[in-house]
């Protein structure tokens, strides 16, 4: 059995290893880190590379260099606290697989230098260190070794992690034996159960089935709640946004932002969104049957206004407060957004506990095309929590004249529980319908307003959905 072989190869209890002084608080510190890669146009070059240049430099010649470098990272420095969570974000190739392996000390820095303090448990290939003729149990004991648990830890924490893996008896069983799903089950489950000071996660959480993404997750939320340092980099800018504090933006093996991580998100995907446009003008007008004509909105469904009843509004204040975060193609504008009650008066900034109110959209277009023009609520965290378009309304895209202008008004309810809230608008034209548009103008925190507390009782989730409820008595317990 595995506790036999493994008593005199197990570490023994010690208590924690101290921190280093000066320290602090302080988790993870990256100084001027670089990493660069040489790169050789054929086999016979590296040969070339390792004899050539020590002849011409004894001979007192400038040594020939046969690779071109490549710069996976330069000159990153940050630092991360203890009992933070950080996300690295960025497009593939941007160097943030890179960077964690250098943070975990699987990959050696070119340049620069790292500093960690505390245990480290690293989600980067999940399984990359199991033995595929052990057995699961005696993976689960070595891997636990390796990230410093001695044998009266694992053997604590075996059965937690036997659980969390749940995948029954094949816990003895050899792991080449085990399907994928099961393999990332384990590996994932002692690396969670080892308890880390600081776990370092890439792309983990987008294997496995739905039920295991969901207990993962978990998993980490209560990891956070701990006090651990999280280092995680994903794709999933909502999980970001709601899991981390600090955002880190790679592009190009540089740091492109680094800050508040909704708002560090938020560049990210107005980058995205930029090149989505560049490629939709350049591709999307040229396919024949790639393009699905957007049905126009009829001219009896676009309601004709008294004169003087309603007028396009425009504000040089609006336009400024909006302008460092906007973005967008062009041909239509967004000139004005205002939050109204029902009496079409502008609330402030206090909206009561689900009031009935307008949003209410001024646009004006430049040129002659379809558009919907939608909204979204987030929290404080930039989470889009509701939205509404064209098509949700089951309302055909506007097509637009040059000079025309419009007044776009939603009405809705807000049941959201007490805190910030931020109204984003955005013009979008229909490239495939319901699968891809160009964002025409888009606007960040049209709008910021506070849902009140609700006076019956506390709402414990985001949004509360008023559900029916009955309660029927149905027998007692003899």
């Amino acid at each position: 059995m595995m506790n036999q072989a493994t008593d005199q190869s197990m570490p023994t209890c010690t208590s924690p290893l101290a921190t280093p002084q000066g320290a602090g608080d302080i988790a993870i510190r990256v100084s001027n880190l670089s990493k660069c890669y040489e790169i050789y146009n054929a086999p016979r070059d590296r040969l070339k590379q390792f004899v050539v240049p020590r002849l011409q430099r004894m001979a007192g010649q400038t040594p020939r260099q046969y690779f071109r470098e490549f710069w996976a990272l330069k000159d990153i420095s940050f630092e991360i606290k203890k009992g933070e969570t950080v996300g690295i974000i960025g497009r593939n190739g941007s160097g943030k697989s890179t960077l964690l392996q250098m943070i975990c000390g699987t990959l050696n820095p070119t340049n620069g230098a790292i500093q960690t303090n505390g245990r480290i448990a690293a989600l980067l290939e999940l399984g990359s260190g199991f033995n595929p003729e052990f057995t699961g149990r005696e993976n689960v004991y070595m891997n636990a070794a390796l990230l410093g648990l001695c044998q009266e830890e694992i053997d604590a924490r075996f059965d937690d992690i036997a659980a969390f893996a749940d995948i029954g008896n094949f816990i003895e069983q050899p792991v080449k034996t085990y399907s994928s799903g099961m393999f990332v089950r384990l590996a994932f489950a002692v690396n969670i159960i080892s308890e880390p000071d600081i776990m370092i996660v890439d792309e983990a959480l987008a294997v496995g089935d739905m039920s295991f993404q969901a207990k993962c997750m978990t998993a980490l939320t209560r990891i956070q709640e701990s006090g651990s340092t999280i280092l995680f980099v994903s794709h999933d800018i909502g999980a970001v946004k709601s899991l981390c504090s600090m955002g880190v933006y790679l592009e190009h093996g540089k740091v492109k932002a680094i800050g508040n991580a909704p708002d560090v998100a938020e560049q990210y995907i107005r980058m995205m969104r930029e090149e989505m446009n560049a490629e939709t003008r350049r591709f999307s007008r040229e396919p024949a049957g790639f393009m699905r004509e957007p049905k126009k909105m009829k001219e009896e469904n676009v309601q004709p206004l008294e004169r003087g009843s309603i007028v396009l509004k425009r504000s040089d204040e609006f336009d400024k407060r909006v302008a460092a975060f906007r973005y967008g193609s062009g041909g239509a504008r967004i000139t004005y957004v205002e939050l109204l009650n029902m009496n079409n008066e502008p609330i402030q900034v206090l909206v009561e506990f689900n009031q009935e109110v307008k949003i209410r959209i001024h646009v004006e277009s430049l040129s002659e095309q379809s558009i919907s023009v939608n909204f979204n609520i987030r929290d404080d965290k930039k989470v889009n929590l509701t939205g509404c378009g064209f098509t949700q309304v089951e309302q055909e895209f506007l097509t637009t004249e040059i000079g025309g202008q419009y007044l776009v008004e939603y009405t809705l309810r807000l049941p959201l529980q007490e805190g910030s809230y931020s109204l984003r608008t955005q013009i979008t034209s229909p490239v495939l319908r319901g699968e891809m548009a160009e964002f025409v103008d888009v606007i960040e925190d049209a709008v910021v307003f506070f849902i009140e507390r609700w006076k019956n009782s506390t709402i414990w989730s985001k949004v509360h959905l008023f559900p029916s409820f009955k309660l029927k008595r149905i027998g007692t317990r003899e």
